[in-house]
């Protein structure tokens, strides 16, 4: 399977970017936050915003690397999640894109 750093005409602005950043420093490919199961973060969260109408962001509070971080709807944290860095150091939240849906609505309903 190609991976999208393989076709930079795929590629958001804001990725390729980073990827001609990091090129120009000789660094290791750059990859977006993603799921466990390889599906990134911008491809499931986006989706979620606009159908309970939130903003939703990973934050990290006076953490140290690997604690874990909070997820959050509109600055109101509704659960955690852990997180590790890959071997080329991005980050990797530790559920897979399913999970993290079913958790988030779980979250949601129970919040309501």
């Amino acid at each position: 399977m190609m991976d999208d750093v393989d076709r930079p005409d795929s590629l958001p602005e804001w990725w390729a970017r980073n990827e001609r950043i990091r090129e120009e420093r000789n660094l290791p490919p750059y990859r977006p936050p993603r799921f466990e199961d390889g599906v990134y973060t911008h491809e499931v969260v986006p989706k979620l915003e606009s159908e309970f109408e939130c903003t939703i962001q990973f934050a990290g509070t006076n953490t140290t690397y690997p604690d874990d971080w909070a997820v959050e709807i509109n600055g109101r944290s509704i659960f955690s999640i852990g997180r590790h860095r890959d071997e080329t150091g991005n980050t990797v939240y530790e559920l897979s894109a399913d999970e993290f849906v079913d958790t988030f609505r779980a979250a949601v309903r129970d919040d309501a």
